[in-house]
């Protein structure tokens, strides 16, 4: 109900005035407020077609300097290679033309030979007598072509009445049954070699280029070798197979077998560890990092299983103890320094001395029983070999030269170590350097020289002449 407005006083009145005219401004300024904001509004336009794309240029990745993509890295000899399984048939790798099982003859050969228990040491005792400088021979057919690239290590396999030499190149594994006899060469189609009737197989297990070889003695039937891609292949011949059995991220290119274990393999790579590879628990057991480069050479004491020796491209060469190595920072039990880089560190067969071969063509005799005063090098020409190997004593140390090799003569005389240039030992048939040497493990006065991309087998002089005798009658 309305109030009188007789009935308010003067003061209500003008209260009441006063809200009736605030009421009226503030709609007045609601209202100039809405038409200023309808004034500034901007009108909606209609909203245009999109404009079609224009023409994309076509320039070639070359032009706009851009990488290949990954699917095109065919320069890789992994992405030529077709895919394998973990194992596959010895003659899925073998290479040349398409017969059945070509390599029948290797493998039957290597089953049929032996190996008797201490083989070995029968072997270095009967060639403390032997004079390699009297004895060794080469003749015209003991020569065979195993690559077409450079020979890269080479091994001749524990085998006690046969010679079957290994040898590793760019790409392939190839064998060299010097026993079987030697016929006219046959080339195959696309210039590969065909039918192994010259002694010769070749196998491509690897992606890329074979480094070391190794085969232990008292299984001679299980040949391992590995790349500078980071694999390790082992050939079971018993078996009939080839089995990648491990894959490292970097390069390999040293392999050895512990002396009494056959399943224990000691691989160096390149980024200077040496790892452990149990093959019965199918992994790494143990690593150490010894070398800050490549590791180029692992030996074992023939006398002490436990004594390793490695060298390295750090210009070291190094003897362990594996009972006292740690896996950090392991301490050796004899550092060798070199101003330059370090090809190989091998034992003698008595494991008496320890023979390195520097890049700068000098060779260092270290003596194991006493490491403070028993060490002599000395420089040997311009044309020695890149890796110094021992004969089957310890008086002989045999190197490479340009057209056959030379023998150094180490002797051991009041703790002083002396090297002779005893003799040189040259052949008609062999026309380029010889880079190493590989003894034949049993039988006394075999030797296989390695050449660029040819193996030379000496053979005793005595065996020789027989031979043409027996072939002159």
């Amino acid at each position: 109900m309305a109030e009188n407005p007789e009935a308010l006083t003067e003061y209500e009145r003008r209260r009441q005035d006063n809200i009736r005219r605030n009421q009226a401004i503030l709609a007045q300024l609601r209202r100039d407020a809405a038409d200023v904001s309808a004034a500034a509004r901007p009108k909606k336009q209609p909203r245009a077609a999109p404009a079609a794309p224009a023409a994309a240029t076509r320039r070639s990745g070359r032009a706009r300097a851009q990488p290949p993509p990954p699917s095109s890295a065919a320069a890789l000899p992994s992405a030529r290679l077709k895919p394998r399984p973990a194992q596959f048939p010895i003659p899925d790798a073998f290479v040349g033309r398409a017969v059945t099982d070509a390599s029948a003859p290797l493998t039957s050969a290597i089953l049929a030979a032996a190996w008797p228990p201490g083989g070995e040491a029968c072997a270095v005792a009967s060639g403390s007598e032997f004079d390699p400088d009297e004895g060794l021979a080469l003749k015209p057919g003991k020569a065979r072509k195993l690559a077409e690239t450079m020979i890269a290590a080479a091994r001749v396999l524990p085998l006690a009445d046969r010679t079957v030499v290994a040898a590793g190149t760019l790409q392939y594994l190839v064998f060299w049954d010097a026993d079987c006899p030697a016929p006219a060469p046959r080339v195959g189609a696309g210039g590969m070699r065909g039918v192994a009737t010259d002694g010769v197989f070749t196998y491509r297990p690897h992606a890329g280029s074979v480094a070391a070889i190794t085969a232990h003695s008292s299984a001679p039937r299980k040949i391992y070798s590995c790349s500078d891609h980071g694999e390790i292949c082992l050939m079971d011949v018993e078996k009939g197979v080839f089995g990648m059995i491990c894959l490292c991220n970097y390069p390999l290119y040293s392999l050895c077998q512990a002396p009494d274990n056959a399943t224990c393999l000691y691989f160096g790579e390149g980024n200077g560890q040496l790892k452990a590879f149990d093959e019965r628990a199918g992994n790494v057991s143990s690593t150490w990092r010894l070398h800050r480069d490549c590791i180029s050479s692992i030996d074992f004491n023939p006398e002490n299983p436990y004594m390793l020796a490695t060298s390295s491209l750090d210009r070291t060469a190094c003897l362990w103890d594996l009972r006292n190595m740690k896996m950090l920072k392991p301490k050796s039990l004899k550092l060798v320094k070199h101003k330059e880089r370090v090809q190989s560190a091998y034992f003698s067969p008595s494991g008496s001395f320890l023979a390195t071969t520097i890049v700068i063509n000098t060779v260092a005799i270290l003596s194991v029983r006493d490491f403070n005063i028993s060490c002599s090098q000395q420089n040997f020409g311009p044309w020695t070999t890149f890796k110094a190997s021992w004969g089957w004593n310890d008086s002989d140390l045999l190197l490479g030269t340009q057209r056959g090799i030379q023998i150094i003569s180490v002797d051991l005389k009041d703790d002083n170590i002396s090297t002779t240039c005893k003799s040189r030992i040259e052949s008609e048939h062999i026309t380029g350097p010889l880079r190493l040497c590989a003894v034949h493990p049993y039988r006394v006065g075999y030797l296989a020289c390695v050449g660029r991309k040819k193996v030379f087998l000496w053979t005793p002089e005595q065996d020789s002449e027989q031979k043409d005798s027996s072939l002159t009658e």
